[in-house]
C-alpha cells in the first residue's frame, strides 16, 4: 500500500501552465492556486478570448494571487527562452505544465512534413526547448510535467503526427529522470467536461476514444496528487477503460451508426451518400469504427470507414443475418449417436493387455512391426481411424481394468515383456 503526500506550492516560487487557458488548463491553475500557488504564469497563442477565462483569472486574483498571461512562442527557442526569463522575475520558476496542443488529424497517406511540424510544435518541440531552457535557468525547478496521451501507445486513427508528438515527450522526460532531473509524462485518456474533447462534442455524449471513456475532470484532479509525488516512473497514465460489450441484438449495425450520427429518420437519409457527406467529422468517424470494431467485429480501415455508405451497412447487415441463421441451425443440431459412441470403449476385449490389429493390410505383409498404445481411456479400438492406415505389422496394446498401474517404472514391467514376446524378441538374447 503506497501513501501519497499532498502536493503543495511554494509561495515564493512561480508555476507555469503551458496552455494554461484551455478546458483542463484553468481547472490545473484552480488545483494549484488551492494548493498555495501565488505566482502563476499561463501561456497562450492568443490570449484571453472569452469572459469565462477572464472571470477565472479575476477570482483568482482576488484570492492574491500574481497571474500573468504570456503570448510568447512556444514552439521557439526564443519565446520559450523569454517565458522563463519573465518567469523568474515573478519568483523561481519551481514547476513546468505543459498542456499545450495542436491537432491537425489526418489519415496516414496524407500526413505531410506541415501535418507533423504543426501537432509538433507545441509538443515535442516545445518540451526540448524548455527542457534545454531549464537546465540553465531554473535551478530550483522541482517538477517538469508534460501531457500526453494513451494515443502515443495505443494509436488512433488520424493521429500519427500526434501520437508521435507524444511519444517524443515521453522520451525526453525519460532522459531528465534518469539524468537525476524532475521529468513525468502523464498519459491521459479522452477527459470529459473540459479540453479536447468536450470541445469538439456539440452534445454531452459518452464516447470512447482510444479504448477508454472520458475520465471527469475532477477525477483526473483527484490522482493528480498521486501522479506528481510518486518518484518511481517518467511516465503514468489515467484513464477509464472502456469494457468490450457484446452485441446484445437489439440494435442492428445501420442504426447504431445512425444513432451516432444523430440520424432519427432513415427516410431522410440517401443511402449512396457517404457518412462524411452526411455529417460525419473525425471524432465521430472514430466512434463509428470502434463501435464496428468492438460491438459488431467488423473491422474497417479509417479510409474505409471515410468513404462508407448506409447502402453498404445494410449489405453487412444481411450478411451477418444469414450467418446468425446459419449458426444458431448448426448450433441446434443435435449430436448423432455414433459421434458419442465412438469414444466409448468397447468392453470386447477390455480385459486383453495384447490385441491384434490390422493396418492397411493383414499381418505378416511387412517387414516391420509397429506397438501402438492407447491413450488415457485405455482402449485401442478408439485409435482405429489411425492404425487402420499404417503400412505395417501392427500390434495394440491395452491397460487391463484388473491391472491397473500408477507409475511409468510399473507401466513398463508390465508392457515389456508382451511387447518383447509379440515381436519375438525375448530378454534373455539381451535386445
Amino acid at each position: 500500500m503506497y501513501l501519497f503526500c499532498r502536493y503543495n506550492c511554494d509561495i515564493d516560487k512561480t508555476y507555469i501552465i503551458c496552455g494554461g487557458l484551455g478546458g483542463f488548463g484553468l481547472e490545473l491553475a484552480d488545483w494549484l492556486i488551492l494548493r498555495g500557488c501565488k505566482n502563476l504564469v499561463l501561456t497562450s497563442r492568443n490570449g484571453i478570448k472569452n469572459g469565462y477565462q477572464a472571470y477565472r483569472i479575476s477570482v483568482w486574483k482576488s484570492y492574491g494571487c500574481n497571474i500573468k498571461i504570456s503570448t510568447d512562442n512556444i514552439t521557439t527557442y526564443e519565446g520559450c527562452s523569454n517565458l522563463i526569463e519573465k518567469s523568474n522575475k515573478l519568483g523561481p520558476v519551481h514547476a513546468i505544465f505543459n498542456l499545450a496542443v495542436v491537432l491537425n488529424d489526418t489519415i496516414f497517406e496524407n500526413q505531410t512534413k506541415q501535418t507533423f511540424k504543426t501537432s509538433f510544435g507545441p509538443k515535442a518541440i516545445a518540451t526540448e526547448y524548455l527542457d534545454i531552457i531549464t537546465r540553465k535557468m531554473c535551478p530550483q525547478l522541482r517538477d517538469f510535467v508534460v501531457f500526453s496521451s494513451v494515443s502515443c501507445g495505443r494509436g488512433n486513427a488520424g493521429q500519427t503526427n500526434y501520437g508521435m508528438a507524444n511519444s517524443i515527450m515521453e522520451r525526453i522526460c525519460e532522459k531528465r529522470k534518469s539524468e537525476g532531473l524532475p521529468g513525468l509524462a502523464i498519459q491521459w485518456g479522452a477527459i470529459g467536461e473540459v479540453g479536447l474533447v468536450a470541445d469538439m462534442r456539440e452534445e454531452a455524449i459518452e464516447i470512447e476514444i482510444g479504448g477508454t471513456l472520458q475520465q471527469k475532470i475532477s477525477n483526473c484532479l483527484g490522482i493528480m496528487d498521486q501522479l506528481l509525488k510518486q518518484n518511481e516512473s517518467a511516465i503514468v497514465s489515467s484513464m477509464v477503460v472502456a469494457e468490450k460489450k457484446s452485441n446484445t441484438g437489439g440494435d442492428n449495425i445501420v442504426d447504431a451508426v445512425a444513432n451516432i450520427l444523430g440520424i432519427k429518420d432513415m427516410k431522410s437519409v440517401p443511402l449512396q451518400a457517404t457518412l462524411a457527406e452526411i455529417g460525419m467529422d473525425s471524432m465521430t468517424g472514430i466512434e463509428i469504427k470502434q463501435t464496428l470494431d468492438r460491438e459488431y467485429e467488423v473491422f474497417l480501415s479509417a479510409q474505409d470507414i471515410k468513404v462508407l455508405t448506409f447502402a453498404k451497412l445494410l449489405e453487412i447487415q444481411a450478411e451477418r443475418s444469414i450467418e446468425n441463421e446459419d449458426g444458431i441451425k448448426k448450433q441446434q443440431a443435435p449430436e448423432t449417436p455414433n459421434a458419442i459412441i465412438q469414444f466409448i470403449p468397447s468392453e470386447e476385449n477390455a480385459t486383453e493387455i495384447i490385441l491384434p490389429i490390422t493396418g492397411k493390410s493383414s499381418q505378416g505383409s511387412y517387414n516391420c512391426t509397429v506397438i501402438i498404445f492407447p491413450g488415457i481411456d485405455g482402449s485401442i479400438k478408439i485409435l482405429e481411424p489411425l492404425y487402420k492406415n499404417i503400412m505395417a505389422n501392427l500390434v495394440g496394446l491395452q491397460y487391463p481394468h484388473f491391472d491397473q498401474k500408477d507409475t511409468l517404472e510399473e507401466m513398463g514391467k508390465l508392457f515389456l515383456p508382451v511387447s518383447f514376446a509379440s515381436l519375438k524378441i525375448y530378454a534373455d538374447d539381451g535386445r
